[in-house]
């Protein structure tokens, strides 16, 4: 899109660095993310800062080494996440105050997961563009990308969020004196 290019780009920076913070903030609130999880969520982070630093190609063909490496870029942003949330949730299980928002994340993944397959399977058209005519002649893989970005920023807002009401709780805890954290009450 005409002037979308600088949104994209700068959105998707400042999402990997709240990526990059949200693993900060969980580790400082006592969620065992080491492993599998942080690893799945750095390189998810990752590909978002190679998407925006290397633009696309403006034509139906990838063309160049940034066309390249922004559409690598581009399966891992489609894939990694859900692994990553699905890969936190046995995490978020061992601390109670975490529980609240195991259901969600693991939702928000699995929806992910399902619309980034079905994304893989539109894309069956570039070699077949008859194939187009099975979904009524409407190529929807960039309905389906746009959906699969929403669901990943899904799973990262509801951790977010989560992330404030314990921390909330443990600093309002804390300025009354006490010592341990104390499990945040469900929504």
């Amino acid at each position: 899109v005409d002037g979308g290019r600088a949104p994209f780009e700068t959105s998707s920076i400042l999402l990997a660095l709240g990526v990059f913070g949200l693993l900060i903030g969980m580790a400082g609130a006592g969620v065992r993310m080491r492993g599998r999880p942080t690893v799945l969520f750095g390189i998810w982070a990752c590909c978002m800062l190679l998407a925006a630093i290397f633009p696309t190609d403006d034509s139906p063909d990838i063309e160049t080494v940034d066309g390249w490496i922004h559409q690598f870029a581009g399966v891992g942003i489609l894939v990694l996440l859900s692994f990553a949330g699905l890969a936190a949730a046995p995490r978020l299980t061992e601390s109670p105050a975490w529980r609240p928002v195991v259901g969600i994340v693991r939702l928000l993944s699995i929806c992910a997961a399902f619309l980034a397959v079905a994304y893989v399977v539109t894309r069956v058209v570039q070699f077949d563009p008859d194939l187009l005519a099975v979904f009524g002649g409407i190529d929807i893989g960039g309905a389906l990308q746009r959906l699969v970005f929403g669901f990943d920023i899904g799973v990262i807002a509801a951790l977010a969020v989560h992330l404030v009401r314990v921390s909330w709780s443990a600093l309002r805890n804390w300025g009354d004196g006490q010592t341990s954290l104390p499990s945040p009450p469900c929504p």
